[in-house]
């Protein structure tokens, strides 16, 4: 009889019980910490219905997700928290008091080359507040500062929250005419960070996107100077485009509201190369990195 090798699928976490319990110290950290800023704790199934968690997917997520059928039913693995919770509210809300505040810590699966920082079955650790109508922009402001007080208590000083708005980068594709190309130009500019600026411009160029234009998003992106600073530039450009307009105001009551919550300058700043590349992120984005370890990075998001 042949003997099987005991061995745990690449990309798939397990643990040692000593780095199992700093594990369940740090999500205990957070856990605590969401909670205290009053929000409530939620549980979503692994596998949905793929018509579901499709629904607002595409491009490269879309390849991404272990997607199966049983009997006759197409069912998915999550790929992330925040489509599940989409269908939770959906499905309940005339249950649901809002502003509605939840937090939910579990594992995503995506069926993604294996890197280092990057696995195919992992924990996300989510903060939402789903509002009926329109929600304040200090919304926006008070997530930020919940990343701080995270990375605080976890005994980091060293870390910047980088943060943009959609709406900025969607009105300057409107103004260069590609507003139909808009999406494909966020998945790409996400990835600068990870793939370099030469890299971008080539996608960018497979993309159709004309030459001129291109020169223009990359000066955009590169736009320096502290955050007060960019958001002159920005002011100063004199794009007009409504939602452009929209996005820039926003960006700048957000960076004053973060202020009022007490997060140092030396810990945020305005990024525009923060893009993200999901359709239902359409407002204000961030994402955090440890300064010296920046391929070590949480992810945060509001839209």
């Amino acid at each position: 009889m042949n003997k099987t090798e005991p061995r745990t699928l690449a990309g798939f976490m397990e643990l040692l019980p000593n780095e199992q319990i700093l594990f369940e110290q740090m999500k205990n950290t957070i856990e605590n910490t969401y909670q205290r800023y009053g929000f409530l704790p939620l549980d979503t199934p692994i596998i949905e219905l793929s018509e579901v968690l499709l629904a607002k997917a595409g491009g490269e997520t879309e390849k991404q997700i272990y997607r199966f059928n049983k009997g006759e039913t197409d069912l998915s693995l999550r790929f992330d928290l925040t489509v599940p919770l989409s269908k939770y509210v959906a499905k309940n809300y005339g249950n649901l008091s809002f502003p509605f505040r939840r937090y939910q810590i579990g594992k995503v699966y995506r069926g993604e080359k294996t890197q280092k920082g990057r696995f195919r079955e992992f924990y996300q650790c989510d903060i939402d507040i789903i509002g009926d109508e329109e929600l304040d922009i200090i919304n926006d402001a008070e997530l930020p500062s919940i990343i701080y007080t995270i990375f605080r208590e976890f005994g980091f000083k060293e870390f910047t929250i980088c943060i943009n708005n959609r709406k900025i980068l969607n009105g300057l594709f409107e103004n260069l005419g590609q507003k139909e190309n808009a999406t494909s130009i966020l998945r790409i500019i996400d990835k600068i960070d990870k793939i370099g600026k030469e890299a971008v411009i080539e996608e960018l160029t497979k993309l159709n996107v004309k030459e001129n234009e291109i020169e223009k998003i990359m000066n955009f992106i590169a736009i320096d100077g502290v955050s007060d600073e960019k958001i002159e530039k920005l002011e100063k450009l004199g794009i007009e485009n409504e939602v452009y307009t929209k996005g820039v105001e926003e960006l700048k009551e957000v960076v004053k509201n973060i202020r009022l919550f007490g997060v140092p300058d030396s810990n945020f700043k305005v990024d525009l190369t923060i893009a993200r590349g999901l359709d239902y992120y359409t407002g204000t984005v961030y994402e955090t990195f440890l300064n010296d370890y920046r391929e070590v990075r949480k992810c945060m998001f509001w839209w």
